[in-house]
């Protein structure tokens, strides 16, 4: 369903907002489409990682597939953002990949969209989603995996020699969440990313301020928030400046979040991109059983997989060690860690590089 459109000129892409529904909710999405009439073109749908929504810098890589003329669905998960759904915050691998499953049927009942040529493209955990949807739905053309979540223990393990003091915290959270969830109380809710001291699933000194780059600039931290970063000066050491600590007040029950917790709560700008640095707890009970990665082998499509090599959320050594052997995988290597690949010069190689595989796989589907 088509609600509202934007554009900056009368030749740019047109983004829209629109909805598809999933389980029974609606999730939110945005729609890129060419300015200029044609015959049905190619179509990426898009997604994110483990608790983040579509404004932390998506629109950045859709905007650069939508130039080269290319459909591009890019959505936020159930409970997140600006889609719907109850209790926010939760983060259900099989409700996600269900929520895949609903965006490639909306893409591709599209009049515009050429059902031959669609991709999907992750990162980090949904970097890992799209390698179990295609794995299954073989009509996809074309796979990338930015930054890919391929192996739950092998994260675990990294995330242990992180910090095992948070990493107890975390499970215990956990704990309490699941126990919690079957007297219907409000989920636990754990950072995505902290400090050796904080029960996250990222931990290292700077996972703070390198995620905080992501955060479009006009978001506001919560009162709360703020105030933690005031007293404890530790915790927004490199925050980035797009990030206002300051400025009008908010309450966080009037956010997409729903609530407020002392791990972050951000207001985005224009009406859109609320979000929060937190996620239900019992994922980490979940988390030793997804292995996304051992799916590889069974995709038909050409992938793409973009790994840093300093990533101790998607260890790259794990993840290229699942394609290796796979003719139709391609693993491209850049130097940084998780968060570095969305911004600066890490992110035009790594969006130039997306753009030419996923031109050629665009140009051999249409040429069968």
């Amino acid at each position: 369903m088509e609600t509202s459109a934007e554009t900056d000129s009368p030749t740019a892409p047109v983004r829209r907002d629109v909805w598809f529904e999933s389980g029974g909710v609606r999730c939110a999405a945005w729609l890129h489409t060419p300015a200029a009439e044609g015959g049905p073109r190619p179509l990426v749908v898009m997604a994110h990682g483990l608790g983040a929504v579509r404004e932390w810098r998506l629109d950045a890589f859709a905007e650069r597939f939508a130039a080269q003329g290319w459909v591009v669905l890019v959505f936020d998960y159930r409970y997140l953002g600006a889609s719907e759904g109850a209790p926010r915050q939760l983060l259900d691998i099989g409700d996600q990949l269900d929520d895949w499953r609903a965006a490639l049927a909306y893409g591709r009942s599209l009049p515009e969209v050429d059902p031959d040529r669609i991709a999907v493209w992750g990162t980090s955990f949904g970097g890992g989603h799209v390698l179990r949807i295609a794995s299954e739905d073989h009509g996809v053309a074309a796979v990338v995996a930015q930054c890919p979540f391929t192996d739950g223990p092998a994260s675990l393990l990294s995330r242990f020699r992180s910090s095992p003091v948070s990493m107890v915290g975390l499970i215990i959270a956990a704990v309490l969440d699941v126990v919690g969830s079957v007297f219907g109380a409000k989920p636990v809710l754990a950072p995505v990313v902290g400090l050796w001291w904080m029960p996250a699933f990222l931990v290292s000194p700077t996972a703070i301020a390198a995620a905080s780059q992501l955060i479009p600039a006009g978001s506001r931290l919560s009162p709360r928030t703020a105030r933690v970063l005031t007293r404890i000066p530790a915790v927004g050491k490199g925050l980035s400046s797009t990030v206002e600590t300051g400025g009008q007040p908010f309450r966080p029950g009037d956010t997409a979040v729903g609530r407020d917790t002392i791990w972050g709560v951000m207001k985005g700008s224009a009406g859109g991109g609320d979000s929060a640095n937190a996620v239900a707890a019992r994922l980490a009970l979940r988390l030793p059983l997804y292995r996304p990665g051992k799916d590889v082998r069974k995709i038909a499509a050409a992938t793409l997989l973009c790994v840093c090599d300093d990533d101790r959320a998607a260890p790259a050594r794990t993840t290229a060690r699942l394609a290796a052997g796979q003719d139709h995988v391609q693993v491209n290597h850049y130097d940084g860690d998780h968060f570095d690949i969305y911004v600066g010069d890490l992110f035009e190689r790594a969006v130039a590089d997306q753009i030419r595989f996923l031109a050629a796989r665009f140009t051999a589907a249409a040429g069968r």
